[in-house]
């Protein structure tokens, strides 16, 4: 199963991609996701996690674009694309690695073609076991995304010492980030709803701009 967790919503509901950038051994980055998979499901909205782990693609040397034709692909890229090209909305979710963002994230996604990101939004959750959050990578995938045609909303979610503030299960631990931590999930995912629900109005009614 290519989308290890998906919530079966409502018609109407959006439908947002998170993309998990590590494999790291013992990384936190799952928790980090499962806290925003059950964010954005208690909110209603269609949610596809996109684990790299999961997918397991090789080091990048035939992306799904330089197939004469789409069939003739893997059967593991066929079936992804079809997930970021139905989804509304983006999340990636970053760790830091050497200041920079995890070559699993980059290869991840540069399996597929730009039209697939284009004209939807993205937020980014970046965490780390220190301090800082992934602050560094955060910015990165901010260009990153830009250049993929999907322009990145103004909220960040930094996780700092994630290991201290999310359990395994992705709950937040009780303490006195909890409440900050929950505030500023919900402050990222307002905005990247308002900006998904703008973009999608425009989407549907006109189409994509002809350039």
């Amino acid at each position: 199963q290519i989308c290890c967790q998906v919530n079966m919503a409502k018609s109407q509901a959006l439908k947002f991609v998170l993309f998990l950038g590590t494999v790291r051994e013992n990384n936190y980055g799952s928790r980090a996701a499962k806290f925003m998979v059950n964010k954005l499901q208690s909110k209603g909205h269609d949610v596809c996690l996109l684990d790299p782990e999961v997918l397991d693609l090789p080091l990048l040397k035939k992306p799904l674009h330089f197939y004469q034709k789409r069939s003739d692909a893997p059967k593991v890229l066929q079936d992804t694309v079809k997930h970021i090209e139905a989804a509304d909305a983006f999340l990636v979710i970053t760790a830091e690695y050497n200041h920079s963002m995890p070559p699993a994230l980059t290869n991840m996604m540069d399996h597929f073609p730009i039209p697939a990101y284009r004209w939807r939004p993205t937020g980014i959750v970046s965490y780390s076991a220190g301090g800082f959050a992934g602050v560094r990578a955060a910015m990165q995938v901010r260009c990153f995304m830009g250049e993929l045609g999907s322009p990145t909303v103004g909220t960040l979610f930094p996780i700092p010492q994630i290991q201290k503030v999310l359990a395994e299960d992705g709950s937040l631990v009780d303490g006195e980030n909890k409440e900050r931590l929950n505030k500023n999930a919900d402050k990222l995912i307002t905005e990247l709803t308002w900006y998904t629900e703008a973009i999608k109005k425009q989407r549907d009614s006109v189409g994509h701009p002809n350039l």
